[in-house]
């Protein structure tokens, strides 16, 4: 039996991840994960695995408050789909031997450079949306680089596919942010499945995680889909330059905690 403190700290944390979820179109794993390592104790690919289970019902919920107000694009959500299932399954099948520290590094500098350049421009989009088979075919390698990051950090989802699909491939703010949550939904389920087969992470608590941020979701969504663009973006770059300080920070104060040699 999960002890009642145990299970305020985990809907705490599926509330924020759930926020985060509804305004920006991410997963929420960007809250997720850090927390249950340093709140509730869990090790890195255990609160991985525990992240790609949770999302899944904030992605169900955002998905909706998006859609209910036509803002998913569900023809660029095929090919990203698709490929994210690809990478999804590569990812939780590489989890207990990928080098996560490599992988942490070159997703703070992907978050950090986007950062800067949203900063530059916020609410810039680039052009018109295109559908035609060239930029289609495109989305696919796309998606399964951002599932593979997906499956072996448990963040990168939407913090990755949201400003791909702005600076990219055009899309505005709050479109990019619901087709973002439609395809986190399947990497989601996929990526569950594999780890819960494998022994990873921990399903009781992807449930009360979930659970207690899906209304968090669709609240908070029904409030971003009339966001400004340009605030949206600025807003963006700031989660994201949170979200790669605090990928790596663990990484950086061992670095200058640890003895060396003079």
């Amino acid at each position: 039996m999960t002890p009642s403190s145990e299970r305020r700290r985990l809907a705490t944390i599926g509330a924020a991840a759930g926020t985060l979820s509804g305004l920006f179109g991410v997963g929420g794993g960007v809250v997720i994960v850090p927390a249950l390592v340093a709140w509730c104790g869990r090790d890195q690919r255990e609160a991985v695995a525990t992240s790609l289970t949770a999302v899944g019902p904030l992605a169900v919920a955002g998905a909706i408050g998006y859609a209910l107000h036509r803002q998913v694009d569900l023809v660029v959500a095929l090919p990203l789909g698709i490929g994210s299932l690809i990478g999804a399954w590569l990812g939780s099948a590489l989890l207990s031997r990928a080098p996560l520290a490599a992988l942490r590094w070159l997703y703070a500098v992907i978050a950090v450079g986007t950062a800067v350049r949203l900063w530059l421009a916020p609410g810039e989009v680039g052009g018109a949306v295109s559908h035609g088979p060239g930029t289609l075919a495109l989305l696919l390698p796309v998606g399964i680089a951002v599932g593979l990051l997906s499956g072996l950090t448990g963040i990168g989802g939407g913090t990755v596919l949201v400003p791909i699909m702005q600076l990219g491939f055009s899309l505005p703010a709050a479109p990019a942010k619901g087709t973002s949550l439609l395809v986190i939904l399947p990497t989601s389920a996929l990526g569950g499945y594999q780890n819960s087969k494998k022994g990873n992470g921990c399903l009781k608590d992807s449930l009360l995680v979930g659970a207690a941020g899906v209304l968090a979701t669709l609240v908070v969504s029904q409030f971003a889909v009339f966001m400004d663009h340009a605030l949206s973006d600025v807003l963006l770059a700031f989660l994201l330059l949170a979200v790669g300080i605090g990928a790596i920070w663990g990484d950086v104060r061992s670095f200058f905690k640890r003895p060396h040699n003079k």
